[in-house]
Protein backbone atom coordinates (compact mmCIF):
# COMPACT_ATOMS: atom_id res chain seq x y z
CA UNK A 1 0.00 0.00 0.00
CA UNK A 2 1.77 3.42 -0.77
CA UNK A 3 2.78 5.52 2.07
CA UNK A 4 0.16 8.26 1.19
CA UNK A 5 -2.63 6.13 2.05
CA UNK A 6 -2.74 7.95 5.45
CA UNK A 7 -3.67 10.82 3.55
CA UNK A 8 -7.11 9.49 1.68
CA UNK A 9 -9.55 9.26 5.15
CA UNK A 10 -9.04 12.54 6.49
CA UNK A 11 -9.02 14.27 3.24
CA UNK A 12 -12.20 12.99 2.41
CA UNK A 13 -13.66 13.84 5.79
CA UNK A 14 -12.44 17.45 5.46
CA UNK A 15 -12.30 18.70 2.11
CA UNK A 16 -15.91 17.07 0.40
CA UNK A 17 -15.93 20.51 -1.23
CA UNK A 18 -17.17 21.97 -4.78
CA UNK A 19 -16.47 25.36 -3.76
CA UNK A 20 -13.39 27.20 -5.34
CA UNK A 21 -12.81 29.34 -2.01
CA UNK A 22 -11.88 27.08 1.16
CA UNK A 23 -10.47 27.45 4.68
CA UNK A 24 -7.27 26.11 5.94
CA UNK A 25 -7.57 22.80 7.51
CA UNK A 26 -7.48 23.56 11.41
CA UNK A 27 -4.37 22.58 12.85
CA UNK A 28 -3.79 19.72 15.13
CA UNK A 29 -0.01 20.49 16.32
CA UNK A 30 2.70 22.39 15.52
CA UNK A 31 6.28 21.22 14.77
CA UNK A 32 9.92 23.20 13.49
CA UNK A 33 13.57 22.35 13.09
CA UNK A 34 15.42 25.17 14.04
CA UNK A 35 18.75 24.86 15.03
CA UNK A 36 19.87 25.51 18.67
CA UNK A 37 21.44 29.28 19.44
CA UNK A 38 19.96 30.50 16.25
CA UNK A 39 18.20 33.99 17.22
CA UNK A 40 16.44 33.70 13.86
CA UNK A 41 16.84 30.83 11.25
CA UNK A 42 18.26 30.99 8.51
CA UNK A 43 16.48 29.18 5.70
CA UNK A 44 19.59 27.18 4.41
CA UNK A 45 20.87 23.61 4.78
CA UNK A 46 23.56 21.95 3.10
CA UNK A 47 23.73 18.66 1.63
CA UNK A 48 23.12 15.88 3.62
CA UNK A 49 22.69 17.69 6.71
CA UNK A 50 21.48 16.22 8.93
CA UNK A 51 18.01 18.15 10.74
CA UNK A 52 16.54 17.94 14.32
CA UNK A 53 12.73 18.16 13.63
CA UNK A 54 10.46 17.87 16.85
CA UNK A 55 6.59 18.66 17.65
CA UNK A 56 4.64 19.23 20.26
CA UNK A 57 0.12 19.65 20.51
CA UNK A 58 1.07 23.28 22.22
CA UNK A 59 -1.96 25.67 21.29
CA UNK A 60 -3.73 23.82 18.62
CA UNK A 61 -7.49 23.29 18.49
CA UNK A 62 -7.87 20.79 15.62
CA UNK A 63 -8.11 16.72 16.37
CA UNK A 64 -5.69 15.36 18.78
CA UNK A 65 -2.65 13.99 16.65
CA UNK A 66 -2.65 10.28 16.56
CA UNK A 67 0.97 8.38 15.56
CA UNK A 68 2.55 7.51 13.83
CA UNK A 69 3.77 10.96 11.94
CA UNK A 70 4.65 11.04 8.37
CA UNK A 71 6.58 14.45 6.73
CA UNK A 72 4.84 15.65 3.08
CA UNK A 73 7.69 17.06 1.57
CA UNK A 74 7.32 19.02 -1.83
CA UNK A 75 10.50 20.20 -3.72
CA UNK A 76 11.26 22.61 -7.12
CA UNK A 77 13.42 20.17 -8.68
CA UNK A 78 10.64 17.15 -8.86
CA UNK A 79 6.63 17.29 -10.03
CA UNK A 80 5.62 14.97 -7.27
CA UNK A 81 6.29 15.15 -3.17
CA UNK A 82 8.51 12.87 -1.19
CA UNK A 83 6.41 10.83 2.28
CA UNK A 84 8.83 10.39 5.02
CA UNK A 85 8.13 8.32 7.63
CA UNK A 86 8.71 10.30 11.14
CA UNK A 87 7.52 7.30 13.49
CA UNK A 88 5.71 7.16 16.70
CA UNK A 89 7.39 9.77 18.93
CA UNK A 90 7.64 13.88 19.28
CA UNK A 91 10.97 14.00 17.57
CA UNK A 92 12.67 13.01 14.61
CA UNK A 93 16.40 13.11 12.73
CA UNK A 94 16.54 13.41 8.75
CA UNK A 95 19.15 14.07 6.24
CA UNK A 96 18.35 16.64 3.71
CA UNK A 97 19.23 14.46 0.39
CA UNK A 98 18.66 16.85 -2.38
CA UNK A 99 21.07 18.16 -4.92
CA UNK A 100 22.85 22.18 -3.87
CA UNK A 101 19.94 24.88 -5.18
CA UNK A 102 17.08 22.49 -4.41
CA UNK A 103 14.60 25.01 -2.56
CA UNK A 104 11.87 22.41 -0.32
CA UNK A 105 9.63 23.03 2.05
CA UNK A 106 8.23 20.50 4.64
CA UNK A 107 4.76 19.65 5.89
CA UNK A 108 3.23 17.48 7.92
CA UNK A 109 0.69 15.18 9.28
CA UNK A 110 -0.61 12.09 11.84
CA UNK A 111 -1.80 9.20 11.07
CA UNK A 112 -5.70 10.44 10.52
CA UNK A 113 -4.30 13.40 8.23
CA UNK A 114 -4.22 16.09 11.13
CA UNK A 115 -1.97 18.44 9.80
CA UNK A 116 1.00 20.22 11.89
CA UNK A 117 1.32 22.89 9.43
CA UNK A 118 3.80 23.96 6.77
CA UNK A 119 7.05 25.54 7.60
CA UNK A 120 9.13 27.97 5.22
CA UNK A 121 11.02 27.32 2.22
CA UNK A 122 15.08 26.28 2.75
CA UNK A 123 17.12 26.15 -0.17
CA UNK A 124 20.27 23.83 -0.11
CA UNK A 125 23.82 24.69 -0.23
CA UNK A 126 27.30 22.80 -1.09
CA UNK A 127 28.17 20.98 1.95
CA UNK A 128 31.85 22.58 3.09
CA UNK A 129 35.03 20.16 4.72
CA UNK A 130 36.64 17.61 3.87
CA UNK A 131 34.38 15.26 6.49
CA UNK A 132 31.34 16.08 4.33
CA UNK A 133 28.99 12.78 4.88
CA UNK A 134 27.09 11.18 2.50
CA UNK A 135 23.55 10.60 2.97
CA UNK A 136 20.79 7.89 0.92
CA UNK A 137 18.53 9.09 -1.32
CA UNK A 138 14.76 9.53 -0.85
CA UNK A 139 12.22 7.05 -2.20
CA UNK A 140 10.36 8.60 -5.40
CA UNK A 141 6.38 7.52 -5.20
CA UNK A 142 4.74 5.00 -7.24
CA UNK A 143 4.14 7.47 -10.60
CA UNK A 144 3.30 11.03 -11.42
CA UNK A 145 -0.27 11.65 -12.41
CA UNK A 146 -1.29 13.23 -15.21
CA UNK A 147 -3.06 16.53 -14.36
CA UNK A 148 -3.57 19.04 -16.57
CA UNK A 149 -3.28 23.01 -14.63
CA UNK A 150 -4.96 26.52 -15.93
CA UNK A 151 -4.50 30.07 -14.92
CA UNK A 152 -6.29 32.63 -16.07
CA UNK A 153 -4.11 33.82 -18.51
CA UNK A 154 -3.08 30.18 -20.02
CA UNK A 155 -1.14 26.67 -18.52
CA UNK A 156 0.52 27.15 -15.39
CA UNK A 157 4.13 27.30 -14.82
CA UNK A 158 6.02 25.53 -12.42
CA UNK A 159 7.27 28.57 -10.70
CA UNK A 160 4.76 31.12 -12.16
CA UNK A 161 2.91 33.78 -10.49
CA UNK A 162 -0.39 33.81 -10.08
CA UNK A 163 -2.31 37.17 -9.81
CA UNK A 164 -4.28 37.29 -5.67
CA UNK A 165 -7.68 36.34 -6.28
CA UNK A 166 -7.61 34.29 -9.88
CA UNK A 167 -8.59 30.90 -9.83
CA UNK A 168 -6.39 27.80 -10.80
CA UNK A 169 -7.89 24.82 -11.78
CA UNK A 170 -6.40 21.38 -11.83
CA UNK A 171 -7.87 18.15 -14.36
CA UNK A 172 -7.42 14.62 -13.64
CA UNK A 173 -6.35 12.95 -16.24
CA UNK A 174 -5.26 9.65 -15.35
CA UNK A 175 -5.64 7.66 -12.01
CA UNK A 176 -7.93 6.71 -9.46
CA UNK A 177 -11.01 8.46 -7.91
CA UNK A 178 -11.51 10.20 -6.31
CA UNK A 179 -8.76 13.32 -5.80
CA UNK A 180 -7.42 14.91 -3.33
CA UNK A 181 -6.55 18.82 -4.39
CA UNK A 182 -3.82 20.43 -1.89
CA UNK A 183 -2.34 24.16 -1.40
CA UNK A 184 0.74 24.38 1.06
CA UNK A 185 1.37 27.76 1.60
CA UNK A 186 4.57 28.35 3.85
CA UNK A 187 4.03 29.36 7.72
CA UNK A 188 0.26 27.76 7.27
CA UNK A 189 -1.64 24.60 7.20
CA UNK A 190 -2.47 23.49 4.03
CA UNK A 191 -6.02 23.80 1.93
CA UNK A 192 -7.64 20.80 0.59
CA UNK A 193 -10.10 20.26 -1.97
CA UNK A 194 -11.92 16.91 -2.80
CA UNK A 195 -13.74 15.54 -6.33
CA UNK A 196 -15.23 12.09 -6.59
CA UNK A 197 -14.24 11.80 -10.20
CA UNK A 198 -12.06 13.67 -12.65
CA UNK A 199 -13.84 16.95 -13.07
CA UNK A 200 -12.05 20.27 -12.85
CA UNK A 201 -11.22 20.89 -9.11
CA UNK A 202 -10.94 25.08 -9.03
CA UNK A 203 -8.92 27.26 -6.30
CA UNK A 204 -8.71 30.97 -6.05
CA UNK A 205 -5.70 32.35 -4.56
CA UNK A 206 -6.58 34.15 -1.58
CA UNK A 207 -3.06 34.49 -0.72
CA UNK A 208 -1.71 38.15 0.01
CA UNK A 209 1.15 39.71 -2.39
CA UNK A 210 4.38 37.90 -3.08
CA UNK A 211 3.13 34.50 -0.21
CA UNK A 212 5.14 31.36 -2.02
CA UNK A 213 3.20 28.15 -1.94
CA UNK A 214 3.09 24.50 -3.68
CA UNK A 215 -0.02 22.55 -5.07
CA UNK A 216 -0.78 18.94 -5.62
CA UNK A 217 -3.44 16.06 -6.48
CA UNK A 218 -2.96 12.68 -5.27
CA UNK A 219 -5.43 9.79 -6.67
CA UNK A 220 -6.95 6.75 -4.07
CA UNK A 221 -3.69 4.95 -5.16
CA UNK A 222 -1.22 7.05 -4.11
CA UNK A 223 -0.14 8.66 -6.86
CA UNK A 224 0.58 11.93 -7.10
CA UNK A 225 1.75 15.56 -8.89
CA UNK A 226 3.39 18.80 -7.75
CA UNK A 227 4.07 22.01 -9.15
CA UNK A 228 6.02 24.87 -7.10
CA UNK A 229 7.13 26.91 -5.90
CA UNK A 230 4.61 29.76 -6.80
CA UNK A 231 3.84 32.93 -5.68
CA UNK A 232 0.77 35.13 -5.37
CA UNK A 233 0.50 37.89 -7.68
CA UNK A 234 -0.24 41.76 -6.72
CA UNK A 235 -2.46 42.66 -10.00
CA UNK A 236 -5.41 40.90 -9.41
CA UNK A 237 -8.58 41.81 -7.46
CA UNK A 238 -8.19 41.75 -3.61
CA UNK A 239 -12.12 41.56 -2.52
CA UNK A 240 -11.42 37.65 -2.05
CA UNK A 241 -8.59 39.06 1.08
CA UNK A 242 -11.02 39.97 2.89
CA UNK A 243 -11.58 38.84 6.51
CA UNK A 244 -15.40 38.91 6.78
CA UNK A 245 -16.63 39.17 3.04
CA UNK A 246 -20.15 41.45 2.71
CA UNK A 247 -23.17 39.62 1.29
CA UNK A 248 -23.42 42.50 -1.15
CA UNK A 249 -21.79 45.61 -2.50
CA UNK A 250 -23.44 49.04 -1.90
CA UNK A 251 -25.38 50.20 -4.99
CA UNK A 252 -24.61 54.27 -6.58
CA UNK A 253 -28.26 54.81 -6.00
CA UNK A 254 -28.02 54.21 -2.36
CA UNK A 255 -24.50 56.07 -2.27
CA UNK A 256 -26.16 58.71 -4.24
CA UNK A 257 -28.71 58.77 -2.09
CA UNK A 258 -27.05 58.89 1.56
CA UNK A 259 -25.10 61.94 0.42
CA UNK A 260 -28.37 63.96 -0.43
CA UNK A 261 -29.83 63.12 2.49
CA UNK A 262 -26.35 64.05 4.71
CA UNK A 263 -26.09 67.26 2.92
CA UNK A 264 -29.92 68.06 3.40
CA UNK A 265 -29.51 67.28 7.10
CA UNK A 266 -26.43 69.39 7.34
CA UNK A 267 -27.79 72.44 6.07
CA UNK A 268 -30.92 72.41 8.09
CA UNK A 269 -28.77 72.01 11.21
CA UNK A 270 -26.78 75.13 9.89
CA UNK A 271 -30.00 77.18 9.58
CA UNK A 272 -31.61 76.22 12.88
CA UNK A 273 -27.95 76.97 14.62
CA UNK A 274 -27.97 80.67 12.97
CA UNK A 275 -31.39 81.02 13.66
CA UNK A 276 -31.19 80.22 17.08
CA UNK A 277 -27.84 82.23 17.68
CA UNK A 278 -29.08 85.73 15.75
CA UNK A 279 -32.27 85.01 18.23
CA UNK A 280 -30.05 85.08 20.83
CA UNK A 281 -28.02 87.76 20.22
CA UNK A 282 -31.01 90.27 19.22
CA UNK A 283 -32.57 89.37 22.79
CA UNK A 284 -29.18 90.23 24.46
CA UNK A 285 -29.07 93.76 22.88
CA UNK A 286 -29.07 95.97 25.14
CA UNK A 287 -30.91 99.78 25.23
CA UNK A 288 -27.79 102.62 25.59
CA UNK A 289 -27.35 104.46 28.28
CA UNK A 290 -28.21 107.95 27.57
CA UNK A 291 -31.52 107.96 25.21
CA UNK A 292 -32.74 111.17 23.90
CA UNK A 293 -35.62 109.33 22.10
CA UNK A 294 -39.25 110.88 24.01
CA UNK A 295 -40.55 107.43 23.31
CA UNK A 296 -38.38 105.53 25.48
CA UNK A 297 -40.19 104.89 29.24
CA UNK A 298 -37.60 102.30 30.62
CA UNK A 299 -35.84 103.08 33.89
CA UNK A 300 -32.41 102.36 31.75
CA UNK A 301 -33.06 105.84 30.21
CA UNK A 302 -32.44 107.49 33.61
CA UNK A 303 -30.69 105.25 35.73
CA UNK A 304 -27.92 106.74 37.50
CA UNK A 305 -24.19 106.40 37.57
CA UNK A 306 -22.25 104.79 39.94
CA UNK A 307 -19.38 106.83 41.64
CA UNK A 308 -16.21 106.40 40.66
CA UNK A 309 -13.68 104.81 42.03
CA UNK A 310 -10.98 107.97 42.68
CA UNK A 311 -10.31 107.92 45.79
CA UNK A 312 -12.09 111.74 46.55
CA UNK A 313 -15.71 111.46 47.74
CA UNK A 314 -17.20 113.09 44.52
CA UNK A 315 -20.59 113.82 43.90
CA UNK A 316 -22.70 112.75 40.45
CA UNK A 317 -25.68 113.61 39.37
CA UNK A 318 -27.48 111.80 36.32
CA UNK A 319 -27.08 113.75 33.25
CA UNK A 320 -30.48 114.88 31.92
CA UNK A 321 -32.24 112.99 29.44
CA UNK A 322 -34.13 114.88 26.72
CA UNK A 323 -37.29 113.95 28.11
CA UNK A 324 -36.32 115.25 31.56
CA UNK A 325 -35.10 118.64 29.94
CA UNK A 326 -38.55 119.03 28.18
CA UNK A 327 -40.26 118.45 31.74
CA UNK A 328 -38.01 120.55 33.18
CA UNK A 329 -37.87 123.58 31.11
CA UNK A 330 -41.82 124.34 30.26
CA UNK A 331 -40.62 127.72 29.19
CA UNK A 332 -38.85 126.32 26.30
CA UNK A 333 -42.40 125.63 24.66
CA UNK A 334 -42.49 124.40 20.91
CA UNK A 335 -38.59 124.97 20.40
CA UNK A 336 -38.45 122.17 23.04
CA UNK A 337 -41.12 120.23 21.65
CA UNK A 338 -39.53 120.17 18.24
CA UNK A 339 -35.67 119.60 19.45
CA UNK A 340 -37.39 116.11 21.02
CA UNK A 341 -38.97 115.02 17.93
CA UNK A 342 -35.63 115.66 15.94
CA UNK A 343 -33.90 113.92 18.35
CA UNK A 344 -36.06 111.05 18.52
CA UNK A 345 -35.56 110.04 14.66
CA UNK A 346 -31.51 109.92 14.42
CA UNK A 347 -29.03 107.83 16.55
CA UNK A 348 -28.39 110.75 19.00
CA UNK A 349 -26.71 109.09 21.51
CA UNK A 350 -23.73 110.10 23.87
CA UNK A 351 -21.04 108.10 26.05
CA UNK A 352 -20.70 110.41 29.38
CA UNK A 353 -17.56 110.60 31.38
CA UNK A 354 -17.64 111.23 35.33
CA UNK A 355 -16.74 114.58 35.82
CA UNK A 356 -13.42 114.78 38.10
CA UNK A 357 -13.57 117.97 40.77
CA UNK A 358 -9.95 120.05 40.15
CA UNK A 359 -6.93 120.08 42.66
CA UNK A 360 -6.00 123.96 44.02
CA UNK A 361 -2.68 124.55 44.86
CA UNK A 362 -2.89 123.98 48.43
CA UNK A 363 -3.93 120.17 47.41
CA UNK A 364 -7.71 120.39 48.58
CA UNK A 365 -10.31 119.83 46.29
CA UNK A 366 -12.00 122.78 44.55
CA UNK A 367 -15.87 122.52 44.26
CA UNK A 368 -17.62 123.29 42.03
CA UNK A 369 -20.54 125.28 44.58
CA UNK A 370 -17.66 127.49 45.15
CA UNK A 371 -18.39 129.27 41.98
CA UNK A 372 -22.16 130.63 41.33
CA UNK A 373 -22.79 130.22 37.52
CA UNK A 374 -25.49 132.21 36.36
CA UNK A 375 -27.79 130.29 34.09
CA UNK A 376 -28.60 131.37 30.75
CA UNK A 377 -32.38 132.90 30.08
CA UNK A 378 -33.98 132.77 26.75
CA UNK A 379 -34.69 135.59 24.82
CA UNK A 380 -38.00 135.63 26.14
CA UNK A 381 -36.94 136.06 29.77
CA UNK A 382 -34.04 138.42 28.88
CA UNK A 383 -34.57 141.13 31.84
CA UNK A 384 -35.43 144.42 31.64
CA UNK A 385 -33.31 146.47 33.71
CA UNK A 386 -30.17 145.25 35.54
CA UNK A 387 -31.71 145.68 38.62
CA UNK A 388 -34.01 142.65 37.98
CA UNK A 389 -31.42 139.79 37.55
CA UNK A 390 -31.85 136.89 39.32
CA UNK A 391 -28.92 134.58 40.64
CA UNK A 392 -29.53 131.02 40.11
CA UNK A 393 -28.22 128.37 43.34
CA UNK A 394 -25.27 126.81 42.13
CA UNK A 395 -25.49 123.74 40.03
CA UNK A 396 -23.10 120.88 38.34
CA UNK A 397 -22.26 121.07 34.98
CA UNK A 398 -22.03 118.15 32.48
CA UNK A 399 -19.94 118.60 29.06
CA UNK A 400 -21.37 116.04 26.00
CA UNK A 401 -19.22 115.50 23.34
CA UNK A 402 -19.50 114.44 19.77
CA UNK A 403 -17.53 111.71 18.27
CA UNK A 404 -14.27 112.76 16.48
CA UNK A 405 -14.91 116.38 18.45
CA UNK A 406 -17.26 117.61 15.70
CA UNK A 407 -18.90 120.63 17.08
CA UNK A 408 -21.54 121.26 18.61
CA UNK A 409 -20.60 121.08 22.49
CA UNK A 410 -23.40 121.07 24.88
CA UNK A 411 -23.68 122.10 28.42
CA UNK A 412 -26.08 120.66 30.60
CA UNK A 413 -26.88 122.52 33.87
CA UNK A 414 -28.39 120.02 36.98
CA UNK A 415 -31.68 122.25 35.84
CA UNK A 416 -31.78 120.65 32.57
CA UNK A 417 -30.52 123.89 31.02
CA UNK A 418 -28.83 123.90 27.81
CA UNK A 419 -25.45 125.80 27.19
CA UNK A 420 -24.81 125.83 23.04
CA UNK A 421 -21.23 126.77 22.57
CA UNK A 422 -20.84 129.74 20.51
CA UNK A 423 -19.19 129.90 17.29
CA UNK A 424 -14.83 130.04 17.77
CA UNK A 425 -14.11 133.71 16.85
CA UNK A 426 -15.83 136.86 18.27
CA UNK A 427 -14.80 140.80 19.24
CA UNK A 428 -13.30 140.56 22.68
CA UNK A 429 -15.75 141.37 25.27
CA UNK A 430 -18.65 139.02 23.65
CA UNK A 431 -20.37 137.09 25.86
CA UNK A 432 -19.85 133.35 25.14
CA UNK A 433 -23.12 131.63 27.18
CA UNK A 434 -25.76 133.03 25.21
CA UNK A 435 -28.48 131.08 23.73
CA UNK A 436 -29.91 131.18 20.74
CA UNK A 437 -33.00 132.56 20.05
CA UNK A 438 -34.32 129.51 18.77
CA UNK A 439 -33.84 128.41 21.82
CA UNK A 440 -32.47 124.31 22.76
CA UNK A 441 -33.07 123.69 18.44
CA UNK A 442 -29.89 125.02 18.16
CA UNK A 443 -28.10 121.81 18.91
CA UNK A 444 -29.07 120.56 15.60
CA UNK A 445 -28.48 123.03 13.67
CA UNK A 446 -24.80 123.59 11.76
CA UNK A 447 -22.14 126.40 13.10
CA UNK A 448 -22.51 129.57 11.67
CA UNK A 449 -22.33 132.98 12.85
CA UNK A 450 -25.60 134.89 14.77
CA UNK A 451 -26.65 137.74 16.19
CA UNK A 452 -25.06 138.43 20.01
CA UNK A 453 -26.52 139.97 22.36
CA UNK A 454 -24.84 142.35 24.45
CA UNK A 455 -26.11 144.62 27.18
CA UNK A 456 -25.70 148.88 27.63
CA UNK A 457 -27.17 149.90 30.69
CA UNK A 458 -30.32 148.25 30.99
CA UNK A 459 -31.66 147.66 27.61
CA UNK A 460 -30.16 145.40 25.03
CA UNK A 461 -28.66 145.70 22.01
CA UNK A 462 -27.67 143.64 19.48
CA UNK A 463 -24.50 143.85 17.34
CA UNK A 464 -23.67 142.11 14.33
CA UNK A 465 -20.19 139.95 14.66
CA UNK A 466 -16.92 141.10 12.29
Amino acid sequence: MSRLSFLLPTLSFLSIISASTVPFIEQSFYFDYYRSGEVLPVPVTTQCEVIHIKWQRGIATGPNPVAPYFLLVYTSNYVFPFTIPAGNGLQFDWAVPFAPGTQYQICMFDSRGGTGGCQAIYTVIPSTGSNASSCSNVTFPLGPLDVNAEVSNGPLSQYGWIDQCTDIAVTPRNGTPPYYFTVAPTLHPPYNITSQDARTMNWTVGLSWASPFFISVIDSDGNSWSNGPLHSGGFGPTKCLAASPSGGEVSPGIAIGAGVGGLAVGLFVGLVSSYLFLRRRRKGYREPLLQFSSRSNSPAAHATFDNPTTGMNSQYAVVPTAQSHASSNPSSGIGSTHLLQQLSQGPAHYQIEPFVMPVTEDGRLESVNSHPVSPVRPLSEAPTSSGGEQVSPPSQVYVVHHDGGRPPVTVYHQDGTQVIELPPVYDEGTSAHSTSPEGSVAILQPRRPIQIRKRTGSNPTIRQPL
